[in-house]
């Protein structure tokens, strides 16, 4: 894996033996921020076995808080560039973005499943549920970019797992 603050301003024309152009040096650290992104969450897969859908759930967040606390320069960089591409890079980052979403989705999917043949959530569309969940966690990125204090976003994303989950519940 290539580590973004192991790059010297001097490795410059060295590290063109192994990248095509900028861009493609550019892609290789996104989809590695990307792909670091996603092992974190889904590590969480294996932990979750034990436990119900409902704190699967709550448990996603809680990774994605605590990869960006651990990650800080990763999730800048997805973060950044989802959100603001560069047009010579946009069609090359949407791919990547929707391949993270695709196993995102697939994961959130099945707990979702999980909850409903549990009981402990009511029977209606999964893919309104798992469009929800993804828009949830969409608005916690940005309020943990907003916030600064521990405390704060802690508190914000109990409030909005809390409402998620009274609004997906038996």
């Amino acid at each position: 894996m290539l580590r973004i603050e192991s790059l010297s301003l001097g490795q410059g024309p060295a590290i063109y033996a192994f990248y095509e152009n900028k861009e493609d040096l550019f892609m290789t650290v996104f989809r590695e921020a990307m792909q670091s992104y996603n092992s974190f969450i889904q590590e969480a897969s294996e932990e979750q076995k034990a436990l119900s859908a409902k704190d699967s759930l709550y448990r996603i967040l809680a990774r994605q808080y605590e990869f960006y606390q651990r990650s800080p320069e990763a999730s800048l960089i997805v973060l950044r560039y989802v959100i603001f591409p560069p047009a010579f890079l946009k069609e090359t980052i949407d791919e990547a973005f929707l391949h993270s979403d695709e196993l995102l989705t697939k994961a959130i999917e099945q707990l979702i499943v999980q909850g409903i043949k549990e009981g402990v959530i009511r029977e209606q569309p999964v893919e309104l549920l798992v469009d929800s969940f993804l828009n949830l966690m969409d608005g916690l990125s940005m309020q943990y970019f907003y916030y600064t204090s521990k405390e704060v976003y802690e508190r914000k994303l109990n409030h909005a797992f809390e409402m998620y989950w009274n609004g997906a519940r038996s």
